[in-house]
């Protein structure tokens, strides 16, 4: 864990030192990327709940 907590320090240390501009150029790839994979993740956890609340209604004989 050391090892990954310095490593994670080298690179705020060399981002801290970039210009703003270079830093936004850097850190909105990852950003994003994270962002789009967290939406997915919870769009599939989501429709998925969704199907299962559906399911579990229509087997109770709701018909709506």
């Amino acid at each position: 864990m050391k090892g990954i907590l310095s490593w994670w320090d080298g690179v705020e240390l060399w981002l801290s030192g970039l210009g703003f501009v270079v830093q936004t150029v850097v850190v909105m790839p990852v950003a994003l990327a994270l962002a789009y994979l967290v939406a997915v993740l919870l769009d599939g956890a989501l429709g998925n709940g969704i199907r299962l609340l559906r399911r579990d209604k229509h087997a109770d004989g709701d018909p709506s």
